[in-house]
């Protein structure tokens, strides 16, 4: 690998939070909102009717439905690609129905209104299309001259995870993605995020919680077996908790602390105190937790690539046969806040090892020969299990800058555990110690219960106290409080590595 350990993990001061990209996989639909079989299975009718939208909206990068309210402003991009009073008047004959914004592979978004009486603007003749019973209007010529010249499917055979996505886009607010709209969001960060690249969700606002459920999949819905669907109980998601004034006070004043800069100097200190005052991580619930039975949905597709997956095996010395017994290793990740040191964050990573640990015992000393080489300082501290037996020990590298020291990381290798039969597990941190004690300690026992497959958490609006949540995001969407999801197996799957599945989220909203 070109890019050694200790490079990733100096850039730690200045990305903090590059873990965070989980929440890519429902904030992107979430924020557009806000902006304004083949295979054989159980025998269903294979000549499924292609809705008219699908028609129209073909080759789109994304698409989304929205409910039109006459009480409400007037949307932006109506009065942009119209007129201020034919929007108005528009508005108000539109009420209650369906309207959608679509985004073309390169270029703004376009309107698709059903059709009307309305008299529509001279101005805007060239930027229109009718088709199938809907008006378009688009941004630019050259996406309408686009439209034109696009060549008709000779028959376009939905699957019925397909066309059920446009009945919810047909019945109500909804957003259908592809690889191209994640990708404007995502960017570098697509290849963690292949197992939501497609998908399509319903979306419903009650109060100050925005709820979500769908389907999100590593290929296009269209290619879906014809034996997946919903699954017939979809999984409960936890409450969204209150937020008190306190906890907003508490949070805000850790994000202001966090931001100033130490003036200590801990080489000046000894080595167990500046280990001890590492591992005293705030109270407070984890910025993000994310608990899976297998760490492929997050991490396979980024294992699969040549560069990445042969430099593991001749750099670090793991084989692909262990890459792949770890990746169906139940994991718990989390990014926690930091109040020590220049990091706002830190990244804890708990992995479930296989009985076997002799090859991640040997990857980890060459990853500790090259951090050496790298000029960090490497400290151990034994811990022990049960009945206060040895249970290992954690490894903590140091950066010594300027007489200033830094604790980058490091990693605790814990043995299975005789007596209340654990099997073996590896925690590696980033910006924080993997010391096995305190509050932070939980480990597996927050993993989800089947069916569902992975659960997380998240705390959008303290992330952004802290400046880590990055700038694509809508403001809705950085004021939110909390934000949960579950992600279980559709209905028909028949393994436990299908390329779709059904997630459920909700967000608490300012």
């Amino acid at each position: 690998m070109n890019l050694h350990v200790v490079d990733v993990l100096k850039r730690l001061k200045a990305h903090p939070f590059s873990s965070l990209v989980i929440a890519v996989l429902v904030l992107l639909p979430i924020g557009n909102l806000w902006l304004s079989d083949q295979q054989d299975g159980p025998k269903q009718d294979s000549a499924i009717a292609p809705d008219p939208l699908l028609q129209v909206s073909e080759g789109m990068r994304m698409l989304q439905s929205f409910r039109a309210d006459a009480a409400k402003p007037v949307p932006a991009i109506w009065i942009k690609l119209l007129d201020s009073k034919t929007a108005s008047e528009l508005w108000q004959q539109l009420d209650e129905r369906i309207w959608y914004q679509a985004w073309p592979q390169d270029g703004d978004p376009l309107l698709i209104l059903p059709e009307t009486n309305v008299v529509l603007p001279s101005a805007t003749a060239p930027l229109r299309r009718q088709k199938n019973g809907f008006v378009l209007v688009f941004a630019d010529l050259l996406n309408a001259v686009t439209f034109d010249q696009q060549t008709p499917s000779a028959r376009i055979l939905p699957s019925p995870l397909e066309a059920r996505c446009f009945q919810s886009l047909n019945s109500g607010p909804a957003v259908l993605w592809t690889p191209a709209a994640l990708a404007s969001i995502a960017g570098p960060l697509l290849p963690l995020l292949q197992n939501a690249s497609h998908g399509c969700f319903s979306l419903e606002l009650k109060g100050k919680v925005l709820s979500w459920s769908g389907v999100v999949g590593s290929r296009p819905l269209r290619q879906a077996t014809k034996r997946l669907a919903p699954p017939d109980q979809p999984a409960d998601l936890p409450s969204l908790a209150s937020r008190s004034p306190k906890s907003d006070k508490d949070s805000a004043s850790k994000a202001s602390s966090s931001t100033t800069p130490s003036s200590k100097t801990p080489s000046s200190t000894t080595q167990s105190s500046t280990i001890q005052s590492s591992t005293n991580q705030p109270s407070a619930a984890p910025l993000l937790e994310l608990s899976s039975w297998s760490s492929r949905s997050l991490l396979g597709a980024m294992l699969s690539r040549p560069l990445i997956r042969d430099g593991l095996e001749e750099d670090y010395g793991l084989p692909p046969t262990l890459q792949l017994e770890l990746l169906d290793a139940p994991i718990v990740l989390r990014v926690i806040p930091v109040d020590q040191g220049p990091f706002l964050a830190g990244v804890q990573l708990d992995l479930q090892l296989p009985a076997k640990t002799k090859g991640v015992v040997s990857a980890l000393k060459r990853a500790g020969e090259r951090l050496k080489q790298g000029g960090l300082e490497r400290r151990e501290q034994a811990l022990n299990g049960s009945a206060g037996r040895p249970a290992g020990h954690s490894v903590l590298w140091f950066e010594t800058d300027d007489q200033e020291e830094r604790l980058l990381g490091g990693w605790t290798l814990k043995r299975a555990d005789a007596v209340k039969k654990g099997p073996p597990s590896l925690r590696l941190t980033l910006a924080t110690s993997p010391n096995l004690e305190g509050a932070q300690v939980a480990g597996f026992e927050s993993l989800p219960k089947p069916p569902v497959r992975l659960s997380a958490a998240m705390q959008p609006r303290d992330i952004e106290k802290l400046g880590l949540l990055g700038s694509n995001w809508p403001r809705p969407v950085k004021l939110a409080s909390q934000l949960n999801l579950v992600l279980q197996p559709l209905a028909g799957s028949a393994t436990s590595h299908e390329d779709w599945n059904w997630m459920r989220g909700q967000l608490a909203v300012p």
